[in-house]
């Protein structure tokens, strides 16, 4: 009876294996060549992704490879901003030569990341959630996490596309899943307490909230339920759709994190033999250690090569070798693969690329990766490690090979603290040697695919092809771990004490700005600055203690003198105990260093703020000091976001936002757009009201 309402379900829910009509071409189809066309910022927006737009997580696992090792199964995303939304489906692939994806369900709500931040419980940001499809043990279906109609459920879909239909039907929404060991169970798990502290705070508004640690006051005018809430794990029959409770065996499937793979700290190889990672008890990086292994006759071995110190992700193979990746070269850009056999005084490097290997995971002795290389987009390829060969498996964005780019190049920089740091330039479209070009640059994190720099905002490709040459950087090590501590209170103080860490990374970045000034590239009166998170810390950084920039785009703003009242009673604690001063402090010295408004009668750099309802109330103070001295800010404020912007309208105006802008200030030219008179208008006043004694 159960396995006919089952059945009746999926068919009647087979629409659900269809896209509606505007995502119709969420699946790419294969086309001839066309004639290469100019780049839009559309163009950027619109591309069709695998896992979150940042590659730089190694936690996640974005594809799985069925049981029999013949298909992969992964989320297909697509923004839509004529929608303001998204293009979803689960598609299943084989792993033969030609094979199409196969869409199994479309549809539902983008599943974001909500992560308990310090005390308080659900934070949510705009990030894409990793959706991991799981195959159930017979290879003849999938289950995912997927959420519509308010609630996240997990659905399952056949494999062959016939239906899906929801799994579970908790009450609450459903966190993480794993199969149990058996395949004849679900354990899943969700957080019902989170729900009843919702309750509860929306009970307390009717009396007025209590104003403490709760609160986070930039990012929501209520408090955040107090973290940690317990999570509750059921387990439920996949035959019956009994629940139950789970064994202690079946709760620890689920990983403290539901967005993590623990398995990836160790790996089992041929007669059960285990190679592990030796993670240091005091560490920020939990997926980095030394490569360990059974040697083949019950006892650890360890590799004391400098590469195996800090190993990611070791796997077997068939003739009982670990292989792992490792970060290195000039400021660790590069990513290696090793081989080693266990008891082997040293590893042996197989590979070596700059490209970002978003995920890997091994069919046979080759591996299968989600791969970025600059000017390349992430697509599915196998890669033999042995030799080096490489073929696309898929590429989600076949179309993207007809339009005109930017040549890229791969920059070592060192600044004038002898730290070493990578950069990539992109030229102009159509670059002309000899000739001095705008610069634009963009931050904080440059590998793999130059899209939008951390955050997304600033489209690299979009100003090369309005003629700028773009300086992607990446941020050099941090100051405060050269005393080699892992203590986040003393890593802080470190960075902070003389803004040595603000100092080292805006030197970074003019040193790549010279550099390009240096080769006959870049316009040294015309080079604009981006920033986003830590990013906009540093341009704001730059406007005080740098005259390289003579236009500066921020996605948030500012460490100024009253953020301590609009993080919150906690967050403000904990600014206090790194070295910011307080707000009743003789704080004059310190706020000189970093605060705009403190230096608003001084500023003529033209500054763009776009930022999120969540934060902008970090960027009044800044925002009202300059007006009043009539410097040249502007400030857009969008609602419904976070700290990085998830919804496709606001992203496609703050790109092309962004291009206007630096059009306006770097290269004397107003966009003609019906939607932008009002801003050209404003930008007009801004310029003509800047001090004459200001004036560059």
């Amino acid at each position: 009876m159960v396995a006919l309402v089952l059945a009746l379900s999926l068919v009647s829910r087979r629409a659900h294996a269809e896209p509606d009509a505007p995502c119709a071409d969420l699946v790419p189809t294969s086309k001839a060549r066309l004639a290469p066309r100019p780049l839009n910022p559309e163009d950027l927006l619109s591309l069709r992704d695998i896992g979150p737009v940042d590659g730089t997580s190694f936690d996640t696992r974005l594809f799985t490879i069925s049981p029999d090792g013949k298909r992969i199964a992964f989320q297909l995303r697509r923004a839509d901003p004529a929608r303001n939304g998204y293009c979803l489906a689960m598609v299943v692939l084989a792993l033969e030569p030609g094979a199409t994806p196969r869409v199994v369900d479309a549809g539902g709500e983008l599943l974001r990341i909500h992560f308990d931040f310090s005390d308080k419980a659900d934070f949510p940001t705009g990030v894409a959630r990793p959706i991991t499809p799981r195959w159930s043990a017979d290879g003849r279906w999938i289950a995912f996490l997927k959420r519509e109609n308010g609630r996240t459920q997990v659905w399952r879909a056949n494999a062959d596309g016939s239906g899906s239909a929801p799994l579970t039907h908790s009450e609450t929404d459903i966190e993480d899943f794993r199969f149990a060991s058996d395949g004849h169970s679900l354990i899943f798990s969700s957080r019902p307490a989170l729900d009843a502290a919702r309750r509860a705070i929306e009970r307390e508004g009717l009396a007025g909230y209590h104003y403490d640690d709760r609160f986070a006051s930039v990012s929501s005018d209520r408090p955040y339920p107090v973290a940690p809430i317990a999570r509750i794990v059921l387990a439920q029959n996949l035959a019956s759709d009994a629940v139950r409770s789970p064994t202690d065996a079946e709760t620890a499937l689920l990983p403290a994190s539901p967005v993590t793979e623990v398995a990836w700290a160790e790996a089992r190889g041929p007669r059960d033999r285990k190679a592990w990672l030796a993670v240091p008890s005091a560490t920020f990086y939990p997926g980095i250690g030394r490569i360990m292994a059974d040697d083949g006759n019950g006892r650890p071995a360890s590799c004391d090569a400098p590469a195996c110190a800090d190993a990611r992700r070791p796997w077997w193979t068939a003739a009982g070798h670990v292989r792992f990746l490792h970060s290195e070269g000039w400021a660790r850009g590069s990513t290696a693969i090793y081989d080693w056999v266990p008891g082997a005084a040293t590893p042996h490097r197989l590979y070596v690329t700059d490209d970002l290997l978003a995920d890997c995971q091994t069919v046979g002795d080759s591996l299968l990766c989600l791969r970025e290389a600059s000017l390349q987009p992430r697509r599915l390829e196998r890669l033999d490690p042995a030799n080096g060969t490489r073929s696309v498996v898929f590429d989600p964005n076949p179309q993207f090979q007809d339009l005109m780019l930017g040549r890229a190049e791969r920059l070592h920089l060192r600044n004038a603290f002898g730290v070493a740091s990578i950069a990539d330039l992109v030229l102009p479209v159509g670059y002309r040697p000899g000739t001095r070009y705008p610069l634009v640059v963009v931050q904080y994190d440059t590998r793999g695919f130059l899209r939008g720099g951390t955050g997304d905002d600033y489209p690299i490709q979009a100003f090369a092809t309005r003629g700028y040459a773009v300086l992607s950087v990446s941020r050099p090590k941090i100051t405060g771990a050269s005393a080699g501590t892992t203590d986040v209170m003393q890593l802080e103080k470190g960075n902070l004490a003389s803004f040595a860490y603000r100092r080292s990374e805006l030197a970074s970045i003019e040193a790549g700005v010279q550099l390009l000034v240096d080769r006959g590239i870049a316009d040294p009166k015309r080079v604009g600055l981006t920033g986003m998170s830590d990013g906009a810390t540093v341009a704001a950084y730059a406007v005080l203690h740098s005259d390289r920039f003579a236009a500066i785009a921020m996605s948030n703003c500012c460490f100024d003198t009253t953020f301590p009242a609009t993080v919150g009673p906690s967050a403000a604690r904990h600014f206090y105990a790194v070295g910011y001063p307080k707000m009743t402090d003789d704080g004059d010295a310190f706020w000189q260093q970093i605060s705009l408004s403190r230096n608003a009668r001084t500023i003529e750099t033209p500054i763009l703020l776009q930022v999120s309802d969540d934060e902008y109330a970090d960027a009044l103070e800044t925002y009202t000091a300059l007006r009043e001295c009539d410097a040249p800010i502007d400030m857009f404020v969008f609602p419904d976001e976070h700290h990085v912007k998830w919804q496709p309208a606001h992203r496609l105006a703050i790109y092309q936002r962004s291009l206007d802008w630096f059009d306006f200030w770097l290269k004397g030219q107003a966009s003609s757009a019906r939607d932008r008179h009002a801003d050209i208008s404003r930008w007009e006043s801004l310029r003509a009201a800047i001090p004459a004694a200001l004036r560059k």
